[in-house]
């Protein structure tokens, strides 16, 4: 039953990211509005990082209140990546400006 549920939350996740990388709060939103029993943030989490087909491809800063500053995860299908990033290397912040175009950071690694 769990293998079932997990299947079509990583099918509705892909179908989500197909146009462009959302990060996990909006992802989580989304699969709680439009599935019946929804899922946890942790189950997504665990979703997410194992689905061989959804990268992370960066981090968006958020604030708050009570807790300061803290990074949420942007994801993108690979297929999303390959067609809009072709020379993109995992690691690599994929940023999209306002207007929506598409470009890359610096790798982790030259980021100091």
């Amino acid at each position: 039953m769990i293998l079932m549920k997990t299947t079509r939350i990583r099918e509705k996740i892909k179908k989500f990211l197909g146009d462009r990388p959302r990060n996990t709060a909006e992802i989580l939103e989304h699969i709680n509005s439009t599935m019946r029993h929804g899922t946890t943030s942790q189950q997504l989490g665990n979703v997410l990082s194992k689905d061989k087909d959804i990268v992370k491809v960066g981090y968006i800063k958020r604030s708050g209140i009570l807790s300061g500053g803290y990074d949420i995860c942007e994801w993108a299908t690979r297929v999303w990546v390959s067609s809009n990033c072709p020379g993109w290397e995992e690691g690599t912040p994929i940023i999209i400006d306002q207007e929506g175009n598409v470009t890359t950071g610096s790798p982790p690694e030259n980021q100091f």
